[in-house]
């Protein structure tokens, strides 16, 4: 083996290392901190940018690399475009092999690559700041994604469509009572028990806007309950639109059909 072959097999060997590192720690803050912080993975994003942005494909080394996680996200039975890009291979390398959703795990790629193309990310450490300028990861694949709405538009869309929609129900609460002055007029979510009866037992409300110091604002919860009705609205509508179009597609084959028909009439007629 020549000098060169041996410095390539150290090299790679050394980004190996480096990413099945990054492993252990997606595991590690996967069992502790995925559903309270995002800290730990936007570090690990960090650490995924800076092996990213040395790949140039121009060397034996950066080959070496891509075949190695190509072989390695193969091995693991991982989904793949035709040629997917390194970070692609990378995302997938870390992430693949858990819970993690491939939505989730694709979202992961559009903000890396975002943040590769962005002249505000030129460090590790700016990935992090970069996700959290722009509203978090969710709202970046949105903001990219044709056609997406992102989390805030979806909640904003939401909010209009309660405020203009039909009332399916009043009532009266003692808890809301008391907090007329200072929450009317802003979004509350009644958490409660559906019965036997078909009636809800109320059992807390939580406020947009917290009332007075003793209330926390409920502002996510109130956030995903207008992206609910929003999503709910459109996915209607757009069921609504394709039975339309099924309609449409069928009248215009049975009007073929027919004009054929007459067609064919008429040309037996003249014979």
């Amino acid at each position: 083996m020549t000098e060169a072959a041996n410095i390539n097999n150290s090299l790679v060997n050394d980004f190996k290392n480096r990413v099945n590192t990054i492993c252990t720690t997606r595991n590690a803050w996967q069992q502790t901190q995925f559903k309270s912080a995002n800290d730990a993975l936007y570090a690990m994003l960090g650490d995924i940018y800076a092996l990213a942005a040395g790949f140039t494909n121009k060397t034996l080394y950066d080959a070496s690399k891509y075949a190695w996680l190509l072989t390695e996200c193969k091995r693991k039975g991982v989904k793949l475009s035709t040629k997917p890009s390194f970070v692609q291979l990378l995302v997938k390398y870390v992430f693949a092999d858990n819970d993690t959703d491939n939505r989730r795990i694709s979202s992961y790629v559009r903000v890396l690559t975002a943040a590769m193309q962005s002249s505000e990310v030129k460090t590790a450490t700016d990935v992090g700041v970069f996700i959290r300028k722009y509203g978090g990861v969710e709202e970046i694949r949105a903001s990219l994604a044709k056609g997406t709405k992102t989390p805030a538009q979806r909640a904003a869309s939401g909010r209009e469509i309660i405020l203009n929609g039909k009332s399916l129900a009043t009532l009266s609460t003692e808890e809301t009572a008391k907090h007329v002055v200072a929450a009317k007029g802003s979004i509350v979510l009644l958490v409660g028990v559906l019965t036997a009866q078909g009636t809800v037992d109320v059992k807390h409300v939580c406020y947009e806007l917290a009332p007075t110091d003793s209330h926390l604002p409920a502002r996510s919860a109130v956030n995903s309950a207008l992206s609910n009705a929003y999503s709910s609205v459109s996915k209607a509508t757009k069921k609504v639109a394709k039975r339309k179009k099924a309609e449409k597609e069928l009248d215009e084959k049975n009007k073929q059909a027919l004009s054929i028909s007459t067609y064919c009439e008429q040309d037996k007629a003249a014979a």
